[in-house]
């Protein structure tokens, strides 16, 4: 399954000159966890990103002010992204390498598709382990089929009450 598939299309972004109250605004308004910020000269240029755990771990907590900060000198610029065919390993090894929880996922000339978030994966992690889940159930209830259909159950289909092994019967 290609990353394209997976992630949120939907980018919201703020510019680098927009205060932390506009970026937590839009934030709370979108009900994203990240930003996508934007070069203040070029609107669809991609400068870094910031999240709400960026803005409680390096504002808030040491207790830094937060009027007159700008979210461009709060942002993180290393911008970590896959490509849109990647699979969901890729991009797992991609975070773990990056140390980061979200990717942006860009087509091969570099235009944004989107982003990827940690939660996205398990999402569709979770789905593959639910569907081999669900393999493996269906495969035994076939076995019960057969097993119930080939002269081992009782006249009304269903199982006899004490099945004994052959030289074992009482």
């Amino acid at each position: 399954m290609d990353i394209s598939n997976l992630c949120r299309r939907e980018i919201i972004s703020v510019g680098a000159n927009a205060t932390v109250r506009e970026a937590a605004l839009a934030m709370r308004t979108h009900h994203v966890g990240s930003l996508i910020v934007t070069d203040p000269k070029d609107g669809g240029r991609a400068m870094g990103v910031i999240t709400d755990r960026d803005l409680v771990i390096n504002l808030l907590a040491p207790g830094a002010p937060v009027d007159g900060q700008t979210i461009g000198s709060l942002c993180s610029t290393e911008l970590v992204g896959i490509v849109a065919t990647a699979s969901v390993s890729d991009a797992v090894q991609a975070m773990r390498n990056a140390g980061v929880r979200r990717l942006l996922v860009v087509r091969s000339d570099g235009s944004l598709v989107g982003l990827v978030s940690s939660d996205d994966l398990f999402e569709a992690i979770a789905g593959e382990f639910e569907a081999l889940t669900g393999a493996l159930r269906s495969g035994l209830a076939r076995e019960n089929v057969r097993t119930m259909t080939n002269g081992h159950a009782g006249q009304s289909g269903e199982f006899p009450r004490a099945i004994y092994l052959p030289g074992h019967e009482p």
